[in-house]
């Protein structure tokens, strides 16, 4: 008799569990604590299809069903209730937070974007020695652009999925609300 945490942890499967995926994550803070970015790295929002934020807060119970229904790991309860944390791993938008929400606090209608953005930092390899191009080759829309030496930059393609972030095994890259 399968019971629901087993459920829940076959699914949790999809986490990035590989060498690379854990040294990406174990070396990500070092990088961080030497470089101070201009934009507050947050690397956290609201789970993907969350209502304007004040019926957000009306709506949602804070039953958790949105995190355990999340293949990939990146939803948390907080204090604040459920939030998307892309710090570890990405989101595939799969939608199954959406679906296990029966408040309607998450709503399919709100599934193209996170609201997040990458925010590349001078201790980038692709600008100092031009030799990286892993969230380039990672990213699943084609949003960054790379020139020889330079910071990468985003185009219109992102969505705010978090796969650069845990693609940068240095920690060169952190999230950030999108203006």
């Amino acid at each position: 008799m399968s019971t629901n945490s087993d459920e829940v942890m076959a699914e949790k499967s999809d986490i990035d569990t590989s060498r690379r995926g854990f040294f990406r994550a174990a070396t990500r803070g070092v990088s961080q604590t030497f470089e101070t970015p201009d934009a507050p790295a947050i690397n956290v929002g609201r789970p993907l299809g969350a209502v304007e934020e004040s019926l957000f807060d009306r709506l949602c119970n804070q039953c958790g069903e949105c995190a355990a229904a999340c293949p990939q790991g990146v939803i948390n309860l907080s204090s604040r209730g459920p939030e998307l944390d892309l710090s570890l791993n990405h989101c595939t938008f799969c939608q199954k937070c959406i679906h296990a929400c029966d408040t309607q606090a998450l709503n399919p209608l709100n599934t193209i974007d996170t609201g997040l953005r990458p925010k590349f930092t001078n201790s980038c390899n692709a600008r100092l020695f031009g030799n990286c191009e892993e969230c380039y080759e990672d990213c699943p829309r084609s949003a960054i652009e790379l020139q020889p030496n330079q910071l990468p930059t985003l185009n219109d393609n992102c969505n705010g999925c978090g796969e650069c972030v845990s693609s940068c095994y240095i920690g060169a890259i952190s999230l950030c609300a999108s203006h």
